[in-house]
């Protein structure tokens, strides 16, 4: 039996009768198949092509929140076209609302990663780029590829999103 149920605005689906679940695959078990499929090794750095990845994608994110950052620069009273507000049905109303609420949450999660790039770019013009930023340890150089803005060892990563889950 499936019913929906509607948490903050998000569809959830609920399973009766579910005894276990598991979701998303453990990043250390992510990590183990990319490196035996990657070309990386450890110490094959190339710090050029590094910065060249980061700055590209900060530059993708950026034009992104840029974008999102104008349709909400328009207020949802004027965002209708020709047709009022008041003369809307109110599930399109609702439908507006909940595509701006997306973009608020779109734009703040872009920004944040920003942020992380950014600090991966400090790092890497400091000589610290590749290293944990709470143990010191070598971040294996497939981590790095998969998330190459991470300050994090695997090891570190998994502790941070425990206690954050908190």
């Amino acid at each position: 039996m499936l019913r929906a149920l509607d948490v903050a605005g998000v569809p959830f689906v609920l399973l009766a009768n579910i005894e276990e679940m598991q979701v998303g695959t453990p990043l250390a078990d992510v990590l183990w198949e990319h490196e035996a499929n990657s070309g990386v090794r450890e110490g094959d750095m190339d710090t050029n092509a590094v910065r060249e990845r980061l700055e590209r994608e900060r530059a993708d994110l950026a034009a992104t929140v840029g974008r999102i950052s104008e349709r909400l620069a328009v207020p949802q009273l004027e965002s209708g076209g020709d047709v009022a507000l008041a003369d809307q049905h109110p599930a399109d109303v609702a439908s507006e609302t909940e595509a701006r609420e997306l973009d608020v949450a779109r734009q703040r999660l872009f920004e944040d990663r920003i942020a992380l790039i950014d600090e991966a770019l400090r790092r890497l013009d400091r000589g610290e780029y590749g290293r944990c930023v709470i143990c010191g340890k070598e971040i294996p150089p497939a981590r790095l590829e998969l998330v190459p803005e991470t300050p994090y060892c695997v090891e570190d990563a998994e502790r941070e999103q425990q206690s954050s889950a908190r």
